[in-house]
């Protein structure tokens, strides 16, 4: 709770900065809404159908673990649940516990077993999360080659770029034991600086999401590759619609331009726990998006990508959640109607068996032992 209520002060700082900027940039901004007269409607309708079936390719990651575990679900329902999952992962400033927790009850009153209906969250989550880095990768190295070309080459900030990602990967590849020695040691050492007394408890539970995360990948590598390719597809499809606003608006751009905006966006996003991202993504559509080239344009462009993106279909997800929540159903076809799929290791860490998805777990766990991974504690999707 103590950490939940500092995002939410960050958050609100971060969002009054935001406020704060466009306050002092007001007049330009005004400038820039100007040109939304010159929109032009059938790309903009384009852009919006666009965005709709950028959810149904991220709902086929649900299909496809669903098909793998001997399930069917109908289509309109994936893209549904897809919807509703990612509107409330944005929506609040638990997300990520939210999105777990409309899904784990989702999937199971259809009849999927708690085991697999974790099994599917976290392959989402998983998959997700790579995606999202692989895009913010390819951001840092289109901006740095960006600058190099306009001869004004950041070499700072590509740098600093590429030791965040390197040592990320260098810790994530650590042992579990190592990390948690390292965790607790910094952890140590800053409590006796500030003079305060904090447990491991927090630093158990990170440990126990990255090796469940590493473990998912090492053992089912072929499925969450094609997870992640099918993320990919869907974020690109997003930043496809934004393309086309900035069609709308009469701005010549590049595809890679955009996602290099859209990829600093979803990373930005994840530091603000208020709905929407609190502005922070449309500040940095923005501030990407001017640094390229395209100008005023950018505002009005990125206002109108997340009105597309999230605001105008949060009441379609509302809708679609109480259409899912409510309505009578039948459990689906197939599954293993086992708890399993997720087995209990040394020092309490949650990892799935050694095989690829199939309609039976390799490793089967006591229904009364049995710890289901819980979802991620922070991060908006």
């Amino acid at each position: 709770m103590q950490g939940s209520r500092w995002k939410l002060v960050t958050s609100v700082l971060i969002s009054l900065g935001i406020f704060i900027l466009a306050i002092l940039n007001r007049a330009w901004i005004g400038e820039a809404f100007g040109l939304l007269d010159q929109a032009k409607p059938g790309w903009l309708g384009v852009a919006f159908v666009v965005i709709g079936l950028s959810y149904l390719v991220s709902s086929q990651v649900f299909h496809v673990v669903l098909h793998s575990l001997g399930y069917r679900m109908s289509l309109l329902r994936l893209w549904a649940t897809a919807l509703v999952a990612i509107v409330i992962s944005q929506s609040l400033p638990a997300g990520g516990v939210g999105s777990y927790a409309f899904l784990m009850s989702n999937f199971t009153r259809r009849g999927v077993s708690p085991g697999e209906a974790a099994l599917l969250a976290s392959f989402e989550t998983l998959s997700y999360a790579v995606a999202m880095l692989i895009v913010f990768s390819f951001s840092l190295f289109f901006l740095a080659a960006h600058d190099l070309v306009t001869g004004r080459a950041s070499y700072i900030a590509a740098l600093v770029g590429l030791c965040l990602i390197g040592a990320a990967i260098f810790l994530l590849t650590r042992r579990a034991t190592t990390l948690r020695h390292w965790l607790i040691s910094l952890k140590n050492g800053l409590a006796r600086l500030l003079g305060q007394q904090w447990g491991d408890a927090w630093i158990n539970r990170i440990i126990t999401d990255i090796d469940r995360g590493r473990g998912l990948f090492v053992s089912r590598r072929r499925d969450v590759i094609l997870l992640v390719f099918i993320q990919l597809i869907a974020l690109s499809g997003h930043s496809l619609a934004m393309l086309l606003v900035l069609y709308s608006l009469g701005v010549q751009t590049s595809l890679p331009a955009v996602l290099a905006a859209f990829g600093v966006a979803l990373i930005t996003s994840t530091f603000n726990v208020l709905p929407g991202g609190g502005g922070t993504v449309e500040a940095a559509l923005v501030a990407v998006l001017t640094q390229v080239g395209i100008g005023p344009a950018a505002v009005p462009a990125a206002i109108i990508f997340r009105l597309f993106n999230f605001w105008l279909l949060a009441p379609v997800a509302a809708a679609c959640y109480h259409w899912l929540m409510h309505e009578t159903v039948t459990p689906l076809h197939g599954g293993t109607g086992r708890d399993a799929c997720v087995s209990t290791g040394a020092n309490g860490v949650s990892t799935p068996p050694p095989t690829s998805l199939s309609p039976a777990c390799a490793a089967q766990t006591n229904p009364a032992t049995h710890d289901a991974p819980r979802p991620p504690a922070t991060g908006q999707h």
